[in-house]
């Protein structure tokens, strides 16, 4: 009895001990699976941790790309207006260049055609003019003769009348008083005096010559009007005397060494009445010659005077056409130099237009070069979503993809 009472009750420990054990069992599988669970959650939020960050890496990766293809397409944008303004810089500099070498060029041909032009205006007026001066001798001649007896009895109106036949002889053949002649000028000598000349002409390099008309009318009137021989030669060597004793007054003046004036070393003494100097001469051959070689006196009738005063037009137009020669001579020398400067602008544009042109296939081939090039990743931007306004040229897109290609099989194959 106790016998079978020990086993039952070591049968319900053993029963006991192994639903202890058992429910000892599940409880740490039950914690294992508790905690099992707890580290796939914690793993599976590590994971999703990781990936987020992942994600957050790569979304870095692609701002910084898009930022860097964003500079790159703005540094090409500001290359090419840079490239675009130099090109116009030098455009407005070549303009400027031709257009002032243009002017020179027209400058210099305007002053050939008006020297061409003056030159064959003056030779037509000289012959015009040497074709008058005849017809104007005999005029002067007319005039005198018409004067002679209105005049022979006073010396002043004498003087007068000479003098204004040299003004309207003067002024006939162009000469304008004040820039070309003046009268009655007065100069003040160191020793006090005040000689006066009746006409100073001048000539060209700051020269001038004195002009002083003297008429002798009254010996001459007895001559040409005597009856006999006697009072004929008579009249005659007095009129010679009168012309003789007015050049050695003029002599006397010393007119050539005037202090405020630049003349030349003779003056000339103007007899308007031709026939009364040519008849003077043929009594006295050597009148001319006794006053200009050594009292510095040069005596001048209708026609001699008309000579001297169109050489003295002539070398004034000779003057002129001088200066109109240094002028072209100094504009040549400008257009030679405006031409060179030309040149050198010309190629110096040349050589920024190349170093331009490098620069840009340059920049191109950084562009478009190479696997995942700027131009291929920028485009990527707008396959992936990416709101753009404009579009990148067609040409270029498919020679990046070129190079896009043609890098990534060579990686391929390598």
């Amino acid at each position: 009895m106790q016998i079978g009472l020990t086993m039952e009750i070591i049968y319900y420990l053993l029963v006991g001990i192994l639903v202890g054990f058992i429910v000892w069992f599940l409880m740490i599988q039950r914690e294992k699976k508790v905690l099992l669970e707890a580290q796939m959650e914690s793993s599976l939020k590590l994971a999703a941790a990781e990936e987020k960050e992942r994600a957050r890496e790569d979304s870095l990766k692609q701002y910084e790309s898009a930022m860097k293809d964003s500079f790159t397409l703005l540094a090409q944008s500001a290359f090419e207006e840079a490239v675009a303004k130099a090109d116009a810089e030098k455009e407005n500099a070549f303009s400027s260049a031709t257009e002032s070498l243009s002017k020179s060029l027209s400058e210099y041909t305007k002053n050939i055609e008006k020297i061409e032009k003056d030159s064959i205006d003056r030779g037509a007026r000289l012959e015009k003019t040497i074709e008058a001066v005849g017809e104007l001798g005999l005029k002067l001649s007319d005039e005198t003769s018409n004067l002679t007896r209105a005049l022979k009895a006073d010396s002043q109106a004498q003087g007068a009348w000479g003098e204004l036949v040299l003004e309207n002889l003067l002024q006939s053949l162009g000469f304008q008083k004040e820039r070309d002649y003046s009268t009655q000028t007065t100069f003040t000598q160191a020793d006090g005096t005040r000689p006066r000349t009746d006409f100073i002409v001048e000539l060209p390099d700051n020269r001038q010559i004195i002009i002083d008309s003297k008429v002798s009318l009254t010996a001459w009137e007895r001559y040409v009007n005597a009856e006999q021989d006697s009072d004929m030669e008579s009249a005659l060597k007095d009129h010679c005397q009168s012309i003789r004793n007015h050049a050695k007054d003029l002599a006397s003046k010393n007119y050539h060494t005037l202090e405020g004036i630049n003349t030349v070393e003779f003056v000339l003494m103007y007899v308007p009445l031709e026939s009364a100097f040519s008849a003077a001469m043929k009594l006295h051959p050597d009148l001319y010659m006794e006053f200009a070689t050594s009292n510095h006196v040069r005596i001048v009738t209708g026609s001699t005077i008309v000579t001297t005063l169109l050489l003295i037009k002539e070398l004034w137009k000779r003057e002129a056409q001088t200066k109109n020669q240094a002028r072209l001579i100094e504009e040549s020398g400008k257009l030679h130099d405006q031409i060179v400067r030309f040149l050198d602008s010309f190629q110096k544009i040349g050589h920024e237009l190349n170093q331009a042109t490098e620069a840009y296939h340059l920049a191109m081939e950084r562009l478009v070069e190479g696997r995942g090039n700027v131009l291929k990743r920028t485009d990527n931007l707008k396959q992936l979503g990416a709101k753009v306004t404009k579009e990148i040229s067609k040409n270029l897109l498919q020679e990046a993809n070129q190079h896009h290609e043609s890098a990534s099989d060579s990686n391929d194959s390598g």
